[in-house]
């Protein structure tokens, strides 16, 4: 009998779910639509009738199956869902109605956290323990890895880079309510304003266009880049500066621009950050895309069965 995990990474429109042994080699993976009507009450139902139909499927045991991790795009606890905006719940029980459906332990996590540690067990090329992980996408998002276990907080929303706040000539107003976030400025959103307002005038709608223009040395969109940068910058070496990890891991949509935006982060990044530390940091891309989650949250449970030697 091979003892297995499972991850899971709930989304807005899709459901992603894998198979793993326990040293992370993915046995197989699925996915099925995200079902949000209702405020969401069918998922776990929908998440347990496939789990059981795809091991059925295989002729695989549900015994063999040690743990199952579920990442939730939302602030979670050890026991509920506190909130979760995009699929209706607040406060839901999803751990204690998956474990007793299948009888299975379950770990939740929030999505951005899964991800970050899927990076740390999969993605990074030698083992790290300490890790900043930032997706730059359509906002900002991220999970923070200390000695190798994920900073949840107190409230359940430890690793919220993007409303760190930031000091700006205008005011921008946050999804979250607050005036000035990090993601305002720094997420793909962010540059499109920047640019447009720099402009004048509606010149790009999507990042893809916007790193075409600097490509083609068009000034504007070159010093959007370098506004969003410097943001972007200031931040991450002021979370650097604090906990001095071994590896800042950049994810999301924009880091998928390669080095033409990496490239002056890590400047602007060196720029702020504490001399012992500037020149000394590793910065990579991430490299797991739309699967690290279903690692991460497989690698919650791999870590507790370790922590307690089961």
């Amino acid at each position: 009998m091979i003892n297995k995990v499972m991850g899971i990474d709930i989304g807005g429109t899709s459901i992603k779910l894998a198979l793993f042994d326990v040293t992370g080699l993915m046995l197989d993976q699925w996915s099925i639509p995200t079902n949000t009507a209702n405020a969401g009450s069918e998922i776990p139902v929908e998440i347990v009738d496939s789990i059981n139909e795809r091991m059925n499927q295989n002729n695989q045991e549900l015994a063999e199956v040690l743990g199952i991790g579920i990442g939730v795009p939302g602030p979670v606890t050890d026991q509920v869902v506190k909130r979760a905006v995009n699929l209706g719940w607040t406060d839901f029980p999803l751990k204690q109605m998956i474990e007793n459906s299948l009888n299975i332990p379950v770990a939740l996590l929030n999505d951005a956290n899964a991800a970050a540690l899927g990076e740390l067990w999969k993605g990074s090329t030698e083992p790290v323990q300490n890790v900043v992980f930032v997706t730059v996408g359509t906002g900002v998002g991220g999970g923070i890895i200390v000695n190798g276990k994920i900073l949840n907080g107190e409230h359940s929303s430890g690793g919220e880079i993007g409303h760190i706040p930031v000091q700006a000539e205008e005011e921008r107003i946050c999804g979250c309510g607050n005036i000035n976030c990090l993601e305002c400025y720094g997420s793909a959103n962010g540059m499109i304003q920047t640019l447009n307002r720099l402009a004048d005038e509606t010149v790009v709608s999507n990042t893809k266009e916007l790193f075409t223009l600097i490509q083609m040395n068009n000034l504007l969109a070159k010093e959007t880049l370098k506004i969003t940068v410097d943001y972007l910058g200031r931040a991450i070496a002021g979370i650097v500066n604090t906990l001095d990890p071994e590896e800042i891991v950049i994810g999301g949509g924009v880091s998928e621009a390669g080095q033409l935006f990496l490239s002056p982060l890590r400047d602007a990044i060196e720029s702020y950050a504490f001399p012992q530390i500037a020149g000394n940091f590793r910065l990579r891309k991430a490299i797991l895309g739309n699967e690290a989650g279903m690692y991460g949250a497989a690698y919650q449970v791999v870590s507790t069965l370790k922590e307690y030697a089961i």
